[in-house]
């Protein structure tokens, strides 16, 4: 009898911590070595590699999460010291149409400018929402990017996401 009523106990537990689970649970993270801030929706995780930067050897570091088939991902870069504002620029224009590409779009003029952009698209067959924002702030290049199903991402979970980027 015992037995029955921990076994009883420990399932009534399960149930009550799976019915307090969130799907979304905001978290606020530092990024972009420590230039800004935004809120993840769930436990995250972070990814680097090196990369080739106007010649220079540079890393890229990917922070990201994900809620369901919702990715959720702000990724950095430091830009040498040396590149001129106008190459800054025209790297934000390259990482903004490399994003609209993925999308199967073109991103409206006003990505280059550090505003967030809105692309729909089609991903194995099933309509799909990119919400993205790509910025230069103290010599560190940051591209924000939430995509997925629009069945499991919604507009509004998107736009908190990307949003929620404040700079230091």
């Amino acid at each position: 009898m015992r037995k029955l009523i921990s076994l009883s106990l420990l399932w009534l537990s399960v149930l009550v911590l799976a019915g307090c689970t969130p799907e979304y649970n905001w978290r606020e993270r530092s990024v972009a070595d420590d230039r800004g801030v935004i809120m993840f929706p769930s436990r995250i995780q972070t990814e680097q590699r090196q990369i080739d930067l106007e010649g220079s050897p540079t890393t890229f570091s990917l922070t990201s999460s994900a809620v369901g088939q919702a990715v959720f991902s702000v990724g950095f870069i430091a830009l040498p010291e040396s590149l001129s504002k106008e190459k800054s620029q025209a790297l934000v224009k390259t990482v903004v149409s490399a994003l609209a590409v993925r999308a199967g779009k073109q991103a409206p003029e006003s990505a280059l400018g550090g505003e967030i952009f809105t692309l729909e698209t089609v991903v194995a067959n099933k309509p799909s929402l990119m919400m993205a924002r790509v910025v230069v702030h103290r010599g560190m290049l940051i591209q924000v990017v939430v995509s997925g199903p629009k069945q499991s991402l919604s507009n509004e979970n998107a736009l908190e996401f990307v949003r929620s980027l404040r700079l230091k």
